[in-house]
């Protein structure tokens, strides 16, 4: 009888990493990182180390072609919940909060709270996860009532079609179609917004400081990078190589993610504590105490099971 063999592609990793299988090693790994005033730390923890840095919007191509009807959409069905929003960059917050596709990108200033994301269950079951280090210019960090936040933000308002325009003169620039459309949103939220965009802050991404209105926010220390476009919507535009650490990147093994995990419940790290809202802290507790029960019934049943024997 011929037997198939299930052969796991495992995905090869870099060969700069650090593999790290507890909080102890984690933070002895971010000791080699030199840091001097002028930068500030950030850092990202997803669960595979083969994720791109790229927003959630670039994920799944109907999604990057219908940006701008998800936007109009759920301020349309949730008007309430963006009626005191200031601008479009805040209003993206709040969708990325509850988890509609943007270009914004999670970061946060607690090494600990990336170190919780990375050890979270991603696509692949054999894969480490990764906490990125980002040493971004603090003279470079924006904050959300910014001209520059304003101008990218409002990309995600415009369709599918939209493109930077071929055009080096700058008032012949300003003057396109394109970029008319475009200040038109900007003004919106900015009527003293002077009519002049700059080409290279379309194409760039910058790392922002939100409002703190929002829970989560607060609890997880959180910032964004929000993403402009190289010519058009369908590229991201490309994160400045000199913000990512590269002399290591730091790899959560797989196996240890969950013994991770229980350390950073001794923290104070859990997801009750991260997503501070009423339903995430149910669903913590629930998850807390139903494996608890699971693991006495099953004994009491193993029991049981004995005895009639």
């Amino acid at each position: 009888m011929y037997v198939r063999k299930r052969i796991r592609q495992r995905t090869i990793e870099p060969d700069n990493s650090v593999r790290v299988g507890s909080v102890r090693t984690f933070m002895e790994a971010l000791e080699n990182i030199e840091l001097t005033d002028d930068y500030a730390l950030y850092f990202r923890g997803h669960s595979n180390f083969s994720y791109e840095l790229k927003p959630y919007i670039y994920r799944d191509l109907n999604w990057l072609k219908n940006e701008d009807v998800l936007f109009k959409e759920i301020v349309l069905k949730c008007p309430n919940d963006f009626r005191e929003q200031e601008n479009t960059f805040q209003m993206l917050v709040k969708m990325q909060h509850y988890s509609l596709p943007t270009r914004l990108l999670d970061l946060t200033a607690n090494p600990l709270i990336a170190l919780y994301f990375a050890c979270s269950e991603g696509k692949s079951r054999i894969e480490g996860g990764e906490v990125v280090v980002l040493k971004i210019p603090k003279r470079e960090i924006r904050y959300h009532d910014s001209d520059t936040v304003s101008v990218i933000s409002n990309i995600s308002r415009r369709p599918s079609s939209f493109k930077i325009p071929r055009i080096r003169d700058e008032y012949k620039f300003n003057e396109s179609t394109e970029m008319k459309y475009l200040l038109h949103e900007i003004k919106k939220e900015k009527p003293y917004f002077e009519s002049k965009i700059k080409r290279e802050h379309l194409g760039s991404v910058v790392c922002v400081k939100p409002k703190l209105d929002n829970p989560r926010i607060i609890k997880q220390d959180g910032a964004f990078l929000l993403f402009g476009v190289k010519t058009d919507k369908n590229t991201p535009a490309d994160i400045d190589p000199e913000y990512l650490y590269q002399e290591q990147r730091i790899i959560v093994k797989h196996l240890d993610k969950r013994k991770i995990l229980e350390q950073l419940r001794t923290l104070g790290i859990t997801k009750g504590s991260i997503f501070p809202e009423i339903d995430r802290v149910a669903e913590h507790l629930r998850d807390i105490y139903a494996t608890a029960d699971k693991e006495e019934l099953t004994s009491k049943s193993s029991g049981r099971k004995k005895t009639r024997r």
